[in-house]
């Protein structure tokens, strides 16, 4: 396994965001999608990277992250476009409550 830099990592995600940003110009379906519009291909990717985790199958599994993490940012950047959120107000989940939700860590940490 890799052990990119912090730098490629976030080069990486850039790279994610960049894709976004083109589709929002240049793919009129991209383009006219709404929040509620695109909610049901939410429900439908997560479905689908459920099934790649049960099938233990990688190659679906980094697909579908894709797909999840592509509607991820397209909600943020819809908050961002709207004025309701930006980067930096973006909600970060708590070190402590993402820690708790790891079995082993929270057993460590009793």
């Amino acid at each position: 396994m890799p052990n990119n830099s912090r730098a490629e990592k976030l080069e990486a995600l850039g790279r994610i965001i960049d894709t976004l940003d083109i589709l929002r110009v240049k793919c009129p379906w991209d383009a006219k999608q709404t929040n509620e519009s695109l909610r049901p291909n939410t429900i439908e990717e997560v479905y689908e990277l459920t099934q790649a985790l049960m099938d233990n199958n990688s190659t679906e599994i980094r697909k579908e992250l894709g797909d999840v993490l592509l509607h991820i940012l397209f909600y943020a950047k819809s908050a961002m476009k709207t004025g309701s959120s930006t980067l930096q107000t973006w909600p970060m989940p708590s070190t402590t409550n993402s820690y708790s939700a790891i079995p082993t860590f929270s057993a460590t940490q009793k």
